[in-house]
């Protein structure tokens, strides 16, 4: 067996992390490879402190490691997930249980209540492995993805007691009140304040100048965080003309919802009716540590 030492990471330790990043998720069930710059995005987005992840080390070469991400979730201290990856040759020796064994107890040391992640549905060795390690799936996650040019944006009339405008001044709290669910880590509120130099935000104003809708975006990869109107404004193409408007922008040649509950149902019967398709499915995993 191979001599594994664990080690908390530091800032310098970011280069040789995103290459053994690369390494571990080229053959992921949906194999994911970030440029550098994507990298730092992500770490900013989900909030990682470098502190806190650890690396699995043979040598002085990375073999396996786990971004934590710290920040508050349903009002408890959480330490979140945002990537557990073990290079191919050295998977099968537990490793994302000894790095949780290793990293334990500084979370606990330092106040944090639970830990969380998600996890393809369809990726059991995974699933069992945190299922192992003590985390309990708490809801079921769907993603979506349609090209820009396949989606049925021009059968919605633009709505006329509405303009989109660029928020200013985001309304966060205004926007909390439009949900139906809560976001997940990577695409709720704290996390589109933690990445305002990357995600655009739309809002939908009415004649009283009151925002009556609103999309949250990225606009290099087409990812869209939040996309919510209220109640009383909904069914009249508040949502499509947010989405247009935001196609308008967008980068990449695609459009992404990551990780919406499957129990939104009127959210997804609106991607449904826009010609996304289902592309992913998570389980959301969460593990009490007090």
């Amino acid at each position: 067996m191979p001599n594994f030492h664990f080690s908390f990471l530091t800032p310098q330790s970011l280069p040789q992390l995103h290459s053994t990043f690369l390494k571990a998720f080229a053959d992921y069930v949906v194999p994911i490879q970030l440029s550098e710059e994507q990298f730092k995005d992500k770490i900013e987005r989900e909030g990682v402190v470098v502190d806190f992840s650890v690396g699995v080390f043979v040598g002085k070469e990375m073999v396996g490691f786990i971004l934590t991400g710290l920040g508050e979730w349903q009002g408890k201290p959480a330490a979140y997930n945002a990537g557990t990856g073990v290079v191919p040759g050295y998977r099968g020796h537990q490793l994302t249980q000894r790095m949780y064994e290793f990293m334990l107890p500084k979370l606990r040391e330092s106040g944090i209540e639970l830990c969380l992640l998600e996890v393809i549905q369809e990726n059991i060795p995974a699933l069992r492995s945190y299922e192992r390690i003590g985390f309990k799936a708490t809801r079921s996650l769907l993603c979506f993805r349609a090209m820009k040019e396949d989606l049925l944006l021009q059968q919605v009339e633009e709505p006329t007691e509405v303009i989109i405008k660029p928020a200013i001044k985001p309304s966060f709290k205004v926007y909390q009140s439009y949900l139906d669910v809560a976001p997940t880590w990577q695409n709720d509120m704290a996390s589109l304040k933690r990445s305002k130099g990357q995600n655009t935000i739309l809002e939908a104003l009415n004649a009283e100048q009151e925002v009556v809708g609103y999309i949250s975006f990225f606009i290099k990869n087409g990812a869209v965080a939040q996309l919510a109107v209220d109640k009383q404004w909904r069914r009249k193409g508040v949502a499509t003309a947010l989405l247009r408007e935001a196609v308008k922008q967008v980068q990449a040649p695609s459009i992404m919802f990551i990780n919406i509950e499957s129990t939104a149902k009127d959210v997804v019967s609106y991607l449904e009716r826009r010609h996304f398709k289902l592309i992913l499915k998570q389980y959301e995993m969460v593990m009490p540590i007090v």
